[in-house]
């Protein structure tokens, strides 16, 4: 038998019991959950969609390799950077979307075409050719001409892009 009083037991279910059918349904708060869940996706999609979001992304990753390196004031960070710059100021004066942004980038990433370090440059100027940056590309033709393909920066660059 139970050590608590019957007049404890009666009261605490009459008081109970109550609570529990004025809660009423629970779908309501699932579907505002579900809602609310949508709507964070939405803006997230629509923040993460965005040219600046893309280049920043690409300068994050960028830079965490470099400081790996120890190289973070070279010659093609420099190159690299300009050529984000004119890509960013492409993609926002044609209202570009951020997958716009990543198909415009993506010769930086192709890994079958890029081999030494002259090739990073070749994808880099073809990338300027394709927003229409002429004075860009000519500097980085100038530019393809003179690089060494052993510089330590570049070795790093190429592993990380999986070459």
């Amino acid at each position: 038998m139970s050590d608590v009083p019957t007049s404890v037991a009666n009261t605490a279910t009459e008081v109970i019991q109550p609570v529990v059918e004025s809660s009423g349904s629970i779908w309501g708060y699932v579907a505002g959950g579900v809602v609310l869940l949508v709507l964070a996706g939405i803006f997230g999609y629509k923040k993460i969609n965005k040219p600046a979001f893309i280049i920043n992304q690409v300068r994050k990753r960028n830079q965490k390799e470099i400081k790996k390196l120890g190289v973070e004031n070279s010659e093609f960070i420099v190159d690299l950077d300009k050529l984000l710059d004119s890509v960013l100021e492409y993609a926002n004066e044609h209202k570009k979307t951020g997958g716009d942004v990543v198909k415009i980038i993506s010769p930086l990433n192709d890994t079958s075409r890029i081999k030494t370090a002259r090739d990073m440059y070749q994808a880099m100027i073809y990338i300027a050719n394709a927003i229409n940056d002429a004075s860009l590309a000519r500097e980085f033709k100038n530019k393809s001409k003179q690089v060494k393909g052993s510089s330590a920066l570049m070795t790093g660059l190429l592993k990380r892009a999986g070459i």
